[in-house]
């Protein structure tokens, strides 16, 4: 017993000891917040990029709104540097945008970019979005940026590089929602839900939107995770003037600053040290203003760096988790969540992430943007959830579109004035990607149609069509640069086509058409009494691999036709005629944008005067004349055209969340062969074209403004306004 006592009294004092250092203060923990405000929030780089270069230990973030993308993108690792230059490199007219990519989108599907507005119907009863926006890539970009991260951490927040709490708001009680773990994605982007522009997210029978509702100064949230030391920058946009309060987007601001104020006023006293950057004059959606912002965040961190300094000055660099993974994530398994209209096995054909491949975020990212091009869905995005070792199961999670649309739009050009379209479309009939489609189309020019495109289940690529139409077209009768007369051309028609749909780009189809056509007015020789029979095959190969339909920065676009009309097949003629257009558009430098066509038409046999090929004007109606600058609407009718151009776009301004999005400098080049005669010997003569001008892209559709010049003083205005239809 007296061995035992010595070792007995050593364990005490050990003990002892221990308790000592244990009960030793523990170094000063500092938290920073970051409010919201918009593009403001960039100044939020600026502080960090300061705090980092003079040493002060971070140990938790804490933000709402733009402070919580942020403080997540920097709490996953990106440094500021890296957040300055995502920010400046964003297109934020396309990050605010719910418009899939247009090359992944399948040719039938494209439709929608005709329409200025969209109502959707579930059964026979209509419904309006609850936002402008779904906020669909910005998911797919920041689930790139984020999800690598994340895995490593396990989805828990407290895990990362700095502990991370993003707030939000729930619509349904109006109390703020705090993320400590899963998804980044969801967290950042439920933060970032500006009522009005950005639908709500839905999250555990929650309608989650912009934090700022609720806490746009989470000083509260970051005194529970334990903070000791309170740095908070406040960028939260300020009141605005009555003469100031003149946008949509203004109003939304100033409603959203009206319910932040409160909340604001009270948190900020819970904060250490308060940061106010001076932003004057800079506004919550000034996203080409990120490098200016961001400066004036780093002044005012530089500017209050004694303070921070004596402030921080026990503080210690917090001690980093342990990540035990080694090898890469591997994706186990693949399936659907939220399908109900849409068989798992129409998307699953084209799917190209199999399970054994790595979980790669950008593989992943990949497939979401095809699946959501498909335009059957709402919104896409993925969760990965452990399986064993390192293997996941890959879950796509769908929120499917209502199927049935009604679509409208109004355009206006001084060729046709002013012209409006509706459209109703059903899709996914039969539970295939078959579509029908109910079309009327008024005002300077009329077309009516229903087409109904069935497409085989078991041979999803093939397609038939039937297609019935009634439209009218007024032409102009247009001698030696003087209008003679005008005369109306009224068709009743009907087709049968059988196609393949060879890629998402590419479209080949063959038909029959039978047309009845009246012609009403005008004077010899482009005069006609009673009604003509036109019947007989035509063939199409359309491919389009441009990334905007409007205003392209890249891509070629190929359109082939030939009609053959047979009085063997039920008309009154024999003639054909063939077109061919080449399109390209490239970017060789930031902002600038050339385009290069190449172009012609032919006909051949006994071409009544109003088959002919009409050339002259500039607007963009699906029906019109053979645009050419520097000649008015239908000023030649030829059987013979070659034409090239060549054009370039320069962009001057752009301004995301703005009524008037991007504005442009326009400068164009066309020239043509035109010929007249039937046969030969062919009398062709040269004609030049230039224009320039400006065009806008704007909320509600482009705008086109243009001045063209042709051969022997020809002098034209062109205004466009609206999409193309």
């Amino acid at each position: 017993m007296k061995r035992r006592m010595p070792v007995l009294l050593s364990l005490l004092v050990l003990l002892a000891a221990g308790d000592r250092l244990g009960a030793q203060p523990q170094s000063p923990r500092v938290g920073l917040v970051l409010s919201g405000g918009g593009a403001r929030g960039a100044a939020h780089i600026g502080v960090l990029r300061v705090l980092e270069q003079a040493g002060i230990p971070v140990e938790s973030i804490t933000g709402t709104s733009m402070g919580a993308l942020v403080g997540g993108l920097y709490a996953v690792g990106h440094s500021p540097d890296e957040i300055e230059r995502f920010l400046e490199s964003q297109d934020w007219n396309n990050l605010f945008s719910d418009a899939p990519q247009r090359r992944l989108t399948p040719l039938i599907e494209r439709s929608d970019t005709r329409y200025q507005g969209q109502v959707t119907f579930r059964g026979w009863n209509p419904e309006l979005p609850s936002g402008l926006w779904g906020g669909q890539r910005l998911t797919e970009t920041l689930d790139i940026l984020t999800t690598r991260q994340m895995l490593e951490a396990g989805y828990d927040f407290d895990r990362l590089r700095v502990r991370f709490r993003a707030v939000a708001t729930n619509l349904l009680d109006g109390t703020p929602y705090v993320f400590r773990q899963g998804s980044m994605t969801q967290a950042l982007r439920a933060s970032m839900a500006v009522p009005l522009l950005f639908t709500p997210l839905q999250h555990e029978g929650m309608l989650l939107a912009d934090g700022g509702l609720a806490n746009n100064l989470p000083t509260d949230v970051a005194h529970a995770m334990g903070a000791d030391i309170l740095i908070a920058v406040d960028v939260t946009s300020p009141l605005l003037d009555a003469e100031d309060l003149r946008t949509f987007f203004n109003v939304i601001d100033q409603s959203i600053s009206l319910q932040m104020s409160d909340n604001v006023r009270v948190n900020r006293r819970l904060a250490s040290l308060l940061l106010k950057p001076d932003l004057e004059g800079l506004s919550g959606s000034d996203y080409g203003k990120i490098p200016e912002i961001v400066r004036r965040g780093e002044e005012a961190a530089r500017a209050r760096m004694e303070e921070l300094k004596e402030l921080t000055r026990e503080s210690l660099p917090r001690a980093l988790p342990h990540s035990p993974r080694s090898a890469p994530p591997v994706i186990g398994s693949i399936s659907f969540e939220g399908l109900a209209q849409i068989p798992a096995s129409q998307l699953q054909a084209g799917m190209r992430v199999r399970p054994g491949d790595r979980a790669d975020p950008a593989s992943i990212g990949a497939e979401v943007s095809r699946l959501y091009a498909t335009r059957f869905f709402e919104s896409v995005s993925y969760t990965l959830e452990p399986l064993k070792d390192d293997a996941y199961h890959l879950k796509f999670v769908v929120r499917e579109a209502l199927l049935n649309t009604l679509g409208a739009s109004l355009r206006y050009d001084n060729d046709y004035q002013f012209v409006a379209l509706a459209e109703y479309t059903a899709r996914q009939l039969f539970h295939t990607s078959s579509k029908l489609t109910v079309s009327t189309q008024f005002g300077g020019l009329e077309s009516h149609f229903a087409s109904l495109r069935i497409v085989p289940p078991s041979l999803p690529f093939l397609f038939v069509e039937p297609r019935v139409e009634v439209g009218r077209l007024e032409r102009l009768d247009i001698r030696e640069e003087e209008r003679i007369d005008k005369f109306t051309d009224k068709r009743e028609s009907g087709q049968l086509t059988v196609g393949a749909l060879l890629c998402r780009q590419l479209e080949l189809s063959g038909g029959y058409r039978f047309e009845r056509v009246r012609i009403t007015g005008g004077s010899d020789p482009f005069r006609v009494e009673g009604s003509s029979r036109h019947a007989g095959l035509l063939f199409r190969l359309h491919w389009d691999s441009l990334d905007d339909v409007e205003f392209p920065h890249s891509g070629v676009r190929v359109d082939l036709g030939a009609d053959l009309q047979e009085r063997e097949l039920g008309g009154d003629f024999d003639y054909s005629r063939w077109h061919a257009e080449y399109r390209q558009h490239l970017t060789p430098w930031p902002g600038s944008t050339l385009q290069f066509m190449a172009g012609g038409a032919y006909s051949d046999g006994d071409v009544p005067f109003y088959d002919l090929i009409f050339v002259g004007g500039h607007s963009f109606a699906d029906a019109a004349s053979r645009q050419f600058l520097g000649l008015r609407r239908d000023e030649f009718r030829v059987r013979q055209l070659a034409v090239v151009g060549v054009g370039y776009r320069r962009q001057i301004f752009a301004r995301p969340l703005n009524l008037v999005k991007r504005g442009y400098l326009t400068a164009t080049y066309n020239g043509a062969f035109l010929g007249e005669r039937s046969a030969p010997p062919y009398d062709y003569r040269y004609f030049n074209g230039i224009g320039v001008g400006l065009a806008a892209d704007t909320m509600i559709g482009p705008l086109h403004v243009q001045a063209g010049w042709g051969e022997g003083g020809r002098l034209n205005f062109h205004l466009s306004f609206g999409p193309r239809f």
